[in-house]
This record gives structure tokens, C-alpha cells and sequence, in this order.
């Protein structure tokens, strides 16, 4: 799964995948993420593919353009969204040959998410892995930090300068928790210009 954000393109500059998807689930900034995501995979000589689903109904918080639904762990938060993306990169890949699906989430995601723990993709993993096609879901940088798996990842500025991390729209908004992550992470690493 390629989002276009940081964690996920460490993880396609890592590891070379024979194919790579990013969903436009109906998420504010997709079209942008779609656009990061395939200069990613122009960079680094991958396939690039782009599954749409529009889930907008389900959606909650920053990624939905709205308030977050109450008890919201936190503003950007859309209902069971890393299940419901796995679940949807799993139907697509099967057929394809996927073996796997890999998740970019990181050490620290969660602390703002319960589906960004080691704990969600263990569980996560084991029901998908005990359905038909035996997929395993793999979440190779959790125990690591975005500044960890970016450094390991080897990307350069060429490539992690096409990420796109907004969660409020096309255009870097400088100003929700992803545009904070995306800056804090590249400017502790000396890549911000």
C-alpha cells in the first residue's frame, strides 16, 4: 500500500515491490496522494496502480472534511481505516499474485490510533492470513520511527521530495498533523530545503 506519504515511500524505496496501490477511499487529499504516489513509483521504477472506493460516508475527522466523530482519539481519526484499506488491498492483490500487503504505520502512530499498533497488524495478519489466498500483512516499520525507516529506507531527495502527508487537502495546508509530521521529520533528518 502506497499512500505517497513518507513511511510508505521508505517503504517502497526499502523493499522493491512487484506492485503497488494506492486507494483513493474518498479521503479530501487523494487526488494529491495519487499524484505523490505514482512520482514516487516514476522515481523509483515500480508499477503503480490506484483502486477507488468511495467511503466518504464512513469517513470522520480532517480526512472527511468534518468534526470527528465523538470520543475521537484524535482530529484526523476515520473509523476502522487501516482495517478497512488492509481489507481493500487485499481483495485487490489476491488476485494479482500479492503474497502480502505491507503498511507503512510506525512506531508512535499508536499513540494516536489503536489500528497503528504492532498488536492491530498482529491480529490483523492472523484473520487475513486465515482466509482464502493466506495473505499476510506485514508492518515492517512499526517498531521504528519515521526518522528510522526513512534513514533506512536510503530515499533521496528526489524521491521523498514528491510525498504528500496533508490530511485536509490537495495543497500542503502547513498545518494538520501530517503536514507537522511530514516537516518535523524531513527537517530533523537536514532533507527540509
Amino acid at each position: 500500500m502506497l499512500s505517497g506519504g513518507l513511511e510508505s515511500t521508505a517503504l517502497a524505496a526499502m523493499r522493491r515491490p512487484a506492485l503497488t496501490l494506492t486507494i483513493d477511499y474518498g479521503q479530501r487529499p487523494a487526488a494529491a496522494e495519487v499524484t505523490a504516489a505514482a512520482a514516487v513509483c516514476r522515481q523509483l521504477g515500480l508499477s503503480h496502480d490506484v483502486l477507488r472506493v468511495d467511503c466518504a460516508a464512513l469517513g470522520s475527522g480532517l480526512l472527511a472534511g468534518q468534526p470527528a466523530n465523538g470520543g475521537a482519539p484524535s482530529p484526523e481519526w476515520w473509523p476502522y481505516r487501516n482495517q478497512l484499506l488492509v481489507t481493500l488491498a487485499a481483495g485487490w492483490g489476491l488476485p494479482r499474485g500479492a503474497s502480502s500487503i505491507v503498511v507503512g504505520s510506525v512506531l508512535g502512530d499508536g499513540e494516536r490510533h489503536r489500528d497503528g499498533t504492532a498488536e492491530f497488524y498482529e491480529a490483523l495478519d492472523r484473520l487475513v492470513a486465515m482466509q482464502e489466498g493466506g495473505l499476510r500483512v506485514l508492518a515492517p516499520g512499526v517498531d521504528m520511527t519515521s526518522d528510522q525507516l526513512v534513514t533506512a529506507s536510503g530515499a533521496g531527495d528526489e524521491v521523498l521530495g514528491w510525498t504528500h502527508s496533508c490530511h485536509v487537502t490537495d495543497i500542503a495546508c502547513g498545518a494538520c498533523p501530517g503536514c507537522h509530521k511530514r516537516r518535523e521529520v524531513l527537517g530533523r533528518l537536514g532533507r527540509l530545503r
